[in-house]
C-alpha cells in the first residue's frame, strides 16, 4: 500500500500462518466473516484517517489517541469492543536523542489487529516478514504477543548504551580527575529519569492487558508474562545505571570540594603566617612617640633590625606551623 519509510500495509490471515496483502479498496469493503484483519498505519496517512473516522466503527476515545502524534503515554484501556494497548518503541530513524522512541497505539479485539506509529519501526516487519512462508500468526492475539516482544526487545540495546556510557565517563574520570564531564553527566542522568518514567507505565500497562482479557490464550499469555518479565529487568537496569551515574556525580563533587578545600587551607596557612608581620609594620607605623628605630633616634640601624625582628617573627611561625602540620 506505501512505499513510504513508515510504511502502511494491511493483510487478510488466513487463519494458518499465512495472508494476502490488501489494498484500501478491500480494507473499507472488509467485514469480520471475511478473515482477520491485520492494518498498520501512520496517524498523518489520509486514506488510514478517512478509514479509521468512518470504516472502522472504534469508539471516539479510541481515535483520538490512535490519531495523536503527540499524546505518548503508555496505557492499556479496555472498551466492550476489544483492548487499546499504547505502547513506546525505538524510532529506527531518529534523528537526536529526543526522537529514540515513538508511540505506538494498538486496537485488538476477536478479529483484527490495527497498529498506529508515527515512525518507522521494526516490530511489525519482523511479523510481516513471515507471513510468505505460512509461519506468521494466526490469531490476533498471536501478532500482539509477537510485536510487544519485539517492541521491549528493541529497547535493550538502549538501556545498555545508557550503562556503557556512564562507564565511560567513569572511565574518563579515573583516568583524568580533571576531566570536565559535568554536563555529559547531567545530560544522561536526565535521559535516564526520562527513560524510566517511561518504561514504568509501559510495565503497567502489559500487566493491565494480562490481567482484562481472557481471550488470550495461554502461549500467547506466557509470552506477554516473559516480555513484561524483560522489561522489568530493563528498568531494574536503568535503576542501577542511574545509581552508578549519582555515584560518579558525587566522586565528582567530592573532588572538586577536595580542591577548593586545599586552596582554602593554602590562603588561610598564608593569612595566618602574614598576620604577626602585619601587626608589627602596623604598630610600628603607626604616627605616636616612643616606637623604637623611628626617625632621629639615636638607632642608626634601625630598619636593619627591624627587617631582621620580621624575619625572626616568620621564622618563629614557620616553626610553629610545620609543628602543627598545618603546611600538609
Amino acid at each position: 500500500m506505501s512505499s513510504n519509510p513508515c510504511p502502511v500495509y494491511a493483510y487478510l490471515l488466513d487463519g494458518l500462518g499465512g495472508g494476502r496483502e490488501m489494498g484500501w479498496k478491500e480494507v473499507h469493503e472488509w467485514q469480520p466473516s471475511d478473515g482477520i484483519l491485520w492494518l498498520v498505519g501512520r496517524p498523518s496517512g489520509g486514506e488510514t484517517q478517512r478509514w479509521l473516522r468512518h470504516g472502522s466503527g472504534l469508539p471516539q476515545e479510541v481515535l483520538e489517541i490512535m490519531l495523536s502524534t503527540t499524546n505518548n503515554r503508555p496505557r492499556c484501556m479496555t472498551f466492550r469492543q476489544g483492548t487499546l494497548l499504547s505502547l513506546l518503541g525505538m524510532n529506527q530513524s531518529r534523528q537526536t536523542a529526543d526522537d529514540e522512541l515513538t508511540t505506538i497505539s494498538i486496537w485488538i479485539d476477536a478479529q483484527r489487529l490495527i497498529a498506529m506509529r508515527s515512525a518507522p519501526t521494526h516490530s511489525f516487519e519482523d511479523i510481516r516478514a513471515n507471513l510468505q512462508p505460512g509461519e506468521g500468526p494466526t490469531r490476533p492475539d498471536d501478532i500482539l504477543s509477537h510485536a510487544v516482544q519485539r517492541i521491549i526487545a528493541r529497547l535493550e540495546p538502549l538501556v545498555l548504551k545508557m550503562g556503557r556510557d556512564v562507564d565511560d565517563l567513569e572511565d574518563a574520570i579515573l583516568l583524568d580527575p580533571k576531566a570536565q564531564v559535568q554536563q555529559e553527566l547531567v545530560a544522561l542522568r536526565h535521559r535516564l529519569i526520562i527513560l524510566r518514567r517511561q518504561l514504568v507505565p509501559q510495565h503497567e500497562a502489559l500487566s493491565m492487558l494480562q490481567q482484562r482479557r481472557a481471550w488470550i490464550n495461554e502461549t500467547n499469555r506466557q509470552v506477554l508474562q516473559e516480555t513484561q518479565g524483560r522489561l522489568q529487568h530493563q528498568i531494574n537496569d536503568l535503576d542501577s545505571t542511574r545509581e552508578r551515574a549519582v555515584l560518579v556525580q558525587d566522586e565528582m563533587t567530592n573532588t572538586q570540594n577536595t580542591k577548593l578545600n586545599e586552596t582554602m587551607k593554602i590562603v588561610a596557612v598564608f593569612t595566618a603566617y602574614l598576620m604577626p608581620l602585619n601587626t608589627i609594620t602596623s604598630l610600628l607605623g603607626t604616627n605616636i612617640e616612643g616606637i623604637p628605630f623611628q626617625a632621629g633616634s639615636d638607632h642608626a640601624y634601625g630598619f636593619t633590625l627591624e627587617l631582621l625582628m620580621l624575619v625572626f617573627v616568620m621564622g618563629v611561625s614557620y616553626k610553629i606551623f610545620k609543628k602543627k602540620k598545618w603546611f600538609d
